[in-house]
């Protein structure tokens, strides 16, 4: 008796738990990125064609429907030319994983994919970065007498002050920090990758306090194994997390810009006193 070819979903589940660790070997920060390309993927096509991840087939892929959530990616996430890239990279891989296990369900899906070009970044393209004024902004956002207000503004002020990729925050355990005239933050980027980062005093002290106010502590060997920043759901915050939060507070701060008044009483100093520390002092008061 022939055997039944698998599914979409079955070929998904065995090229992120089989595949890609074991035959490629590629890093654990590279599964997590394909993996939230697909769950782009999937809220892409429960948005815009109604279905539900569960219910996805070949069919569905096939017909332009990733050239689409390329471009959805851009105009309606706002990702830049090289995010769509990855996602793009990552769809290709399982395209052509699809092709040896399954060619004949997966060909027309496959070879619409792989023959999707990448897309060419500007080569002038100009850095965009927060201002120290407006950061001040973004910090003064969270609502810290709420829980998640303080890990809202604590991850924000550790991403602004450390230069950490999404996924580095994500990663970050109590177990990479080392408190102490200067507070040292280890940092796992692609491929794994670590690297050091001195925060500023400011940064560490909010730090430490949010870790105490979760009863996290450094030298206890059951809270160093415990990620720093967590969501509702998950004890790791996801990257997705990180990405709504910044985007949530970015969305806030540009009303409040819209006001001259704002913008004008947001020097880089206040009385003398440096503009961050201020915001990190009201954020002090209530954790």
């Amino acid at each position: 008796m022939k055997k039944k070819p698998a599914g979409l979903i079955q070929l998904l589940s065995d090229f992120f738990s089989i595949y890609l660790p074991t035959v490629r070997g590629v890093s654990p920060n590279t599964i997590t990125s394909y993996q939230y390309a697909f769950q782009l993927l999937f809220e892409f096509m429960s948005e815009a064609d109604g279905l539900p991840p569960e219910k996805v087939t070949f069919g569905n892929l096939a017909g332009g429907t990733v050239t689409r959530f390329l471009n959805w990616l851009e105009t309606s996430r706002g990702c830049s030319v090289r995010t769509r890239n990855q996602r793009r990279a990552a769809i290709v891989s399982f395209a052509k994983y699809a092709m040896k296990k399954a060619f004949n369900e997966s060909i027309t899906f496959s070879s619409e994919t792989i023959d999707i070009p990448k897309k060419r970044t500007p080569k002038y393209n100009t850095i965009k970065y927060f201002s120290k004024e407006e950061v001040g902004i973004l910090l003064k956002l969270p609502d810290v007498r709420k829980k998640i207000g303080q890990r809202d503004v604590v991850l924000l002020s550790v991403l602004y002050s450390s230069g950490a990729r999404a996924q580095e925050i994500c990663d970050l355990t109590v177990n990479d920090i080392s408190f102490g005239k200067q507070t040292v933050l280890r940092l796992f980027g692609k491929g794994c990758k670590g690297r050091s980062v001195t925060i500023p005093d400011n940064c560490a002290h909010l730090l430490k306090r949010y870790l105490e106010s979760r009863n996290l502590v450094v030298t206890d060997k059951e809270s160093r194994s415990r990620h720093v920043f967590s969501s509702q759901t998950h004890e790791k915050t996801p990257i997705s997390c990180v990405e709504e939060i910044v985007k949530k507070y970015v969305k806030q701060a540009k009303k409040v810009t819209q006001n001259n008044t704002a913008i004008q009483a947001t020097h880089h100093t206040v009385l003398g006193i440096p503009l961050l520390s201020i915001c990190w002092n009201v954020v002090f008061r209530f954790l």
